[in-house]
């Protein structure tokens, strides 16, 4: 590597650094208040298992921070070159634009390779970890995922209420079961409710004592003055099964939250609503699975592609300007992350292949930045 090519590559690693760390920060701010924030506010995990989570965001992001970063410091280096003439002075000395770019390609397939492992296994890991240090906390003191005087709606199919708690012992509870519309099925009151949490089951376990429940009809399911049939028991309980939430259950565990070998054995297991195993639903869940594998090596692989274009987008702008080279990325990233949201719609039908289409927004980030780079090598 000469000294052009240190230079740049030098220019390049330095703010790459700090414009990944900008967007890894932007996006833990984010994730923090939507998925932590509140948990510990309403006192389900405590402050030092809240700064655990943290740590166990930033692998989750990267692979959404590193090509945003990177992208973001080629336009930044680039664009500043340009406007102060380096550019121009190097390609007089005799350097083409390919030569020039030549450290940028190095710096991107090393970034590439990188986010594959983060991909495919410190992710999804990390993603997991989150939810089973939610799910010990929930273990240890079931309680603090049912607050009193508040209307609980995390588990699917139900809402929670108790007036107040004594230890482990909900007061003046209520429970509603809901239909799949979302309208109430069954109404119960209990005096008290006793909450333990079943390992075997995977579970939060309410005992309810002194109990009343109100079945209704649907057209009723609004009017409370009309049950249609009322029970009267001494102690009955209800399974609310933590899985649904949190996607720990081995089963049924979330394809983002599998490694790579997790997800080449699912490609022949994979099937979370249990559906009968015909060669139509085999199809459909092997092609969720093949999406999710092709999804993470194409968004590891986007890094390249988007620096492919970021580079003569780059010399043209000709900005020094933080601001704009910043609004630049972010719209160029916005782009490629639609096109992906798009065609992920398509695994409803298999037999259009959606794990191959998911490679377009990289071919056409590449075979763009192919045109441009040759264009602007001959000006």
């Amino acid at each position: 590597m000469g000294t052009l090519h240190k230079y740049i590559f030098k220019q390049l690693l330095g703010v790459s650094a700090m414009t990944v760390g900008l967007f890894v920060f932007v996006l833990v701010i984010g994730n923090v208040i939507k998925d932590v924030m509140g948990e510990l506010a309403s006192g389900k995990i405590d402050f030092g298992i809240f700064a655990y989570t943290i740590a166990l965001i930033i692998p989750a992001i990267i692979p959404y921070a590193m090509p945003m970063g990177v992208l973001t410091a080629i336009l930044l280096v680039f664009g500043r070159m340009s406007a102060q003439s380096e550019i121009v002075a190097i390609k007089a000395s005799g350097r083409s634009i390919w030569d020039i770019s030549a450290p940028v390609f190095f710096l991107a397939i090393l970034a590439s390779l990188f986010s594959v492992g983060i991909n495919f296994y410190y992710a999804p890991m990390a993603r997991f970890a989150y939810k089973s240090i939610l799910k010990n906390a929930i273990a240890e003191n079931p309680l603090q995922f049912i607050k009193p005087g508040t209307f609980v709606r995390e588990f699917p199919g139900f809402v929670i209420y108790s007036d107040s708690a004594e230890g482990n012992t909900l007061k003046n509870f209520r429970i509603w079961e809901l239909d799949k519309s979302g309208e109430v099925k069954t109404s119960t009151i209990a005096k008290t409710a006793n909450l333990t949490y079943d390992e075997n089951t995977d579970a939060i376990v309410l005992t309810l004592n002194n109990a009343s429940s109100d079945i209704r009809r649907k057209s009723d399911s609004e009017n409370f003055s009309k049950p249609v049939y009322t029970a009267k028991f001494e102690k009955a309980s209800v399974s609310l099964n933590l899985a649904e939430i949190l996607g720990t259950n081995k089963q049924r565990k979330k394809l983002a939250y599998m490694t790579f070998n997790e997800l080449m054995k699912a490609r022949f297991t994979y099937n979370p609503k249990k559906l009968p195993e015909t060669p139509e639903n085999m199809l459909r869940n092997r092609m969720k699975v093949q999406i999710q594998i092709q999804q993470n090596f194409a968004m590891a692989f986007s890094i390249f592609a988007m620096v492919i274009l970021a580079v003569p987008l780059g010399i043209k702008a000709q900005r020094t300007e933080t601001f704009a080279n910043l609004a630049m990325a972010l719209a160029l990233a916005l782009g490629y992350y639609l096109l992906m949201v798009l065609i992920s719609w398509l695994e409803k039908f298999p037999n259009l292949r959606p794990d191959i289409l998911i490679w377009i927004p990289n071919l056409l980030f590449l075979a763009l930045g192919l045109v441009l780079l040759k264009r602007a090598s001959k000006n």
